[in-house]
C-alpha cells in the first residue's frame, strides 16, 4: 500500500528485549460512503446468502485441543496450533498495549498485550472459519521458543472462540468488476464481504535486527488498508488520512483462477498494493492484502 499507512508499518521496533507494561488503546477508523446514485441494486444469486453466515458448530473442535494442557510449553502449544493451519492474529494495537520499544510484538506476532510481571495474551485465528483461540502465557518471551520442560515461558489458559457473527445478505453481483465497483463504493458491502480474518504481507525487524517480510492475520473489523474507493464513475486512491484522490486510479484485474481475483495498481512510489479476492459459496469475499509494503 502507500505510505504511511497502518500500524502494521509505523510501529517497527528495532531490536528484541523491551520493558513490558499494560496500556489500551482502540482503533477506530471509517470511510466515507460514495454517493447512493453510484451504487447499483443488489441482485441475490442462487446462493442466497453470504458465506460469513456458514459458521462451524462450536461441537467442531479442532483436533490439536486435545494436546493441549496448563504449564506445558509456550513453544509446543504454538508449534500444534499453526500445524493445523491456524494462525497468529495480529492485534494492531500490540505496540501501545505493550509500550517501549515493544519488541514482544514483532517475536511474536499473535501478542495482543504483556504485562510487567510477565503474562501475555496471544490469539490465533483459523483462516478458514474466523474461528479464534485465546491463550494466556507467564514468564520471559525472550525464551519462549524453548520447548519441553526447559521452556522460560508456559501456557496458563486456553479458550476457543466462535468467529464474530455476522449478518447473512445477499450477494451483489456475480461478475467480479461489477462487484469490486460496489465493494469499493460501499463501506457497508466492504464489510459484509471481506473475511473474517485478512491474511496481511507485513514487514518486521527479525532477532538480528534486520528488516524481514512474514505473513500475519488480521481481524476483519480491524483492518483498515483497502486504498481503493470507486467515485464519479471511476477507481480512486485514498491515503491514510480518508483523503480521496482527484484522479482516476488505473486498476488491474487479474484471474489467477476461476475463482479467484488479484486487484493490483500503482500509487506513487509505493509497492505492495494488492488485494486477493475468493469466490466462496457462490459470493465474492476479500480474503487477503498478500504483499507486504515498500519498506
Amino acid at each position: 500500500m502507500s505510505m504511511p499507512r497502518s500500524p502494521l508499518q509505523q510501529f517497527r521496533p528495532a531490536l528484541l528485549g523491551a520493558v513490558l507494561s499494560v496500556s489500551v488503546f482502540t482503533l477506530i477508523a471509517c470511510r466515507q460512503e460514495a454517493p447512493a446514485a453510484e451504487q447499483p441494486a443488489v441482485v441475490a444469486p442462487a446462493s442466497g446468502t453470504a458465506p460469513a453466515a456458514e459458521t462451524p458448530s462450536a461441537d467442531a473442535a479442532p483436533a490439536f485441543l486435545s494436546s493441549l494442557s496448563e504449564g506445558m510449553a509456550y513453544a509446543d502449544l504454538r508449534r500444534a496450533v499453526t500445524s493445523a493451519g491456524w494462525q497468529p492474529l495480529r492485534d494492531l494495537s500490540c505496540w501501545e498495549n505493550v509500550g517501549g520499544e515493544a519488541a514482544v510484538c514483532d517475536a511474536l506476532p499473535e501478542v495482543e498485550s504483556c504485562s510487567g510481571d510477565g503474562a501475555c495474551l496471544m490469539r490465533f485465528a483459523d483462516p478458514g472459519t474466523g474461528r479464534r483461540l485465546q491463550v494466556t502465557t507467564y514468564g520471559p518471551y525472550e525464551r519462549w521458543n524453548v520447548p519441553g520442560e526447559e521452556s522460560a515461558l508456559a501456557v496458563r489458559s486456553w479458550d476457543l472462540q466462535a468467529a464474530p457473527a455476522t449478518a447473512a445478505a445477499a450477494c451483489p453481483f456475480g461478475d467480479f468488476d461489477a462487484f469490486l465497483q460496489r465493494f469499493a463504493a460501499d463501506d457497508g458491502v466492504r464489510e459484509a464481504y471481506t473475511a473474517p480474518v485478512v491474511e496481511v504481507g507485513e514487514l518486521y525487524v527479525d532477532a538480528q535486527g534486520n528488516d524481514a517480510a512474514r505473513t500475519v492475520y488480521v481481524a476483519a473489523g480491524a483492518y483498515r488498508d483497502f486504498d481503493i474507493t470507486y467515485r464519479d464513475g471511476a477507481y480512486r486512491h485514498v491515503d491514510a488520512d480518508g483523503a480521496t484522490g482527484a484522479g482516476a486510479l488505473p486498476v488491474k484485474v487479474e484471474s489467477p483462477s476461476a475463482d479467484t481475483r488479484l486487484v493490483r495498481f500503482d500509487y506513487g512510489m509505493s509497492e505492495g498494493n494488492s488485494y486477493r479476492f475468493e469466490r466462496r459459496a457462490g459470493c465474492w469475499v476479500m480474503t487477503g492484502d498478500p504483499e507486504p509494503p515498500s519498506p
